[in-house]
């Protein structure tokens, strides 16, 4: 896995990883949700992210607080 991308909010790149890691495995109870898709509210510089990963042929995952995007991560399935 490789956790890169665009960060709206202070999170440590760990954090993100512990994240992500637990979603996959289902063990994950924390304040954030974890979304395999780019949810409809995206802002510009989400899109922008996202896009770019995707064009490289990346999957990508969003990760979200209080239903608002704070990360943007490269992952390989």
């Amino acid at each position: 896995m490789c956790f890169l991308g665009y960060l709206q909010k202070k999170i440590s790149i760990e954090e993100l990883k512990q994240i992500f890691i637990k979603y996959l495995n289902g063990t994950y109870e924390g304040e954030y949700k974890v979304l395999l898709e780019i949810p409809d509210n995206a802002d510009k510089n989400i899109l922008n992210s996202s896009a770019e990963l995707i064009g490289e042929g990346k999957a990508v995952a969003c990760i979200l607080k209080d239903g608002i995007v704070i990360a943007v991560v490269e992952y390989r399935e």
